[in-house]
């Protein structure tokens, strides 16, 4: 390691945690980059343009969300036009809520190049995010060309090492995004042979669309009756199908926003056959259940699937604990309250919530605070793990010499009561009245101190993260 004769910036007295566990260090970042830890203390200290003392607060790596939405057309609102709030918005929030990367979504539209898919949407994040990002090259056809799926090698090549494809259309009321089984086959196999992730939206298009047919003969189509349109057997016949299709193909798959057991069940089994299956959850399925659709306001606590029931709420932190679940990512659609209640029912909600500014604070509070999670663990599923499952690791995800100076900085002593006048990413949140028992005060992005003492100080300036999948996450279940 080339050895500077001053540090950028020296943080002194962190608990931090690194992959061997949270012990007190000093940090020295130069150049973006960590190039120094050392026992708080041990010797004569680093000489650096600025020494920050951080009292024993805790240090983790900069969250690394692998799903958010941004600049996309509402679903539901497709006839008019109403878009989520765009990379600025969203990485705003992210920054001061402790994340450092965001993952989106390059949609893929017929007559496109696949590299003009991702051009098309970096351009839209690029000087404008306050955190780095990534992006899921995304297929919303029924089919998909040969001469398309053809360039994924060369789009891998290029560092896209992830795409998604849906498995339902989600409602009957909103533009057609399903691939079928057979073009998903046939997308398993080139992500494979490329050495690329697949994410895979798993619903039962048969099953979700009988239930809204069902729903709407009874006359149930209140938002309250979500769970029963995106339902329990949905989640467990998707999931078998997708898994054992990636099986087939002797493909890696990355399962989002697991929402009941079954789902989890499924991941867990296939995950101890040796098979890389990957599985997501979402801070709300595991803190609220269907029962909150009847709130007032109760959209606000909705994103596809659905919430469901106390049962598979428990689930999530059950799987979180034990492994069988690799992530906590958020699904984030950021909008302002008036958009995100426009929809009453199960055919004109909109999905996805403002979320990504809570992420980490609610992960420590449930997870650490009132669980017990080991620190470790609480950074595999906030930023290591969706790092190592899209190729950003070690780059992202982990506070080790060589890696990019990502780090959050909690404040562990806190007992605070949230409001949306705390948050950036909209004017309402889900979260209004959770009591966290942790709170960001410093977030740092490649060595530049972004947020302090919640207030912004930087950016933007993010940049497009390059993929790299490694063999050991593509062949089993590594994480």
């Amino acid at each position: 390691m080339r050895r500077f004769p001053m540090l950028d910036l020296l943080l002194t007295n962190g608990l931090v945690v690194t992959p061997s566990g949270a012990e007190r260090l000093d940090i020295g970042i130069a150049e973006g980059k960590i190039v120094a830890l050392r026992a708080s203390g041990a010797g004569a200290p680093e000489e650096a343009r600025r020494v920050v003392d951080l009292n024993g607060q805790l240090v983790v790596p900069g969250g690394v969300d692998p799903h958010v939405h941004t600049n996309s057309v509402l679903p539901t609102a497709a006839e008019s036009g109403i878009m989520c709030f765009g990379p600025d918005r969203v990485s705003e929030g992210a920054i001061y809520g402790g994340t450092t990367t965001l993952v989106d979504f390059a949609h893929w539209k017929p007559g496109d190049e696949l590299s003009e898919s991702f051009a098309r949407k970096s351009a839209e994040w690029s000087g404008s995010t306050y955190t780095d990002y990534a992006l899921h090259g995304t297929f919303k056809e029924p089919e998909i060309p040969f001469e398309v799926l053809e360039q994924i090698p060369d789009a891998v090549a290029n560092g896209h090492g992830s795409y998604k494809v849906w498995m339902t259309n989600t409602t009957p009321t909103r533009p057609k995004q399903k691939t079928d089984l057979g073009n998903m086959w046939g997308l398993m196999e080139q992500t494979a042979a490329a050495g690329a992730m697949l994410a895979v939206h798993a619903e039962d298009d048969d099953i979700v669309m009988y239930s809204y047919k069902k729903l709407q003969h009874q006359g149930n189509t209140g938002i309250e009756y979500m769970h029963h349109a995106h339902n329990n057997l949905s989640e467990k016949l998707s999931f078998q199908r997708a898994i054992t299709l990636a099986h087939h193909v002797g493909a890696p798959i990355y399962l989002m926003h697991v929402s009941a057991r079954e789902g989890v069940d499924a991941i867990r089994e296939a995950r101890g056959r040796g098979q890389a299956v990957y599985g997501e959850i979402l801070p709300h399925y595991a803190y609220f259940t269907a029962e909150d659709y009847r709130q007032e306001n109760g959209a606000i606590y909705h994103t596809y699937p659905s919430l469901k029931s106390e049962t598979d709420r428990d689930s999530m932190w059950e799987s979180l604990l034990e492994g069988s679940l690799s992530t906590l990512a958020t699904d984030g659609v950021c909008t302002d309250l008036d958009v995100k209640t426009r929809g009453k029912t199960i055919l004109d909600a909109t999905g996805g919530h403002a979320g990504v500014e809570m992420r980490m604070a609610v992960a420590y509070t449930e997870g650490v605070a009132k669980r017990g999670l080991d620190l470790t663990r609480f950074v595999d599923i906030t930023s290591a793990n969706a790092a190592k499952i899209l190729g950003l690791y070690p780059q992202k995800g982990v506070i080790a010499v060589g890696s990019d100076a990502d780090l959050a900085v909690l404040d562990t002593t806190v007992d605070r009561k949230i409001t949306a006048s705390d948050l950036h990413e909209a004017d309402y949140t889900p979260w209004e009245g959770y009591r966290v028992a942790a709170w960001p005060s410093m977030t740092v992005l490649r060595g530049k101190v972004m947020v302090e003492d919640r207030k912004l100080l930087g950016g933007p300036d993010g940049s497009l993260l390059k993929q790299r999948v490694s063999s050991d996450v593509l062949k089993r279940p590594a994480c």
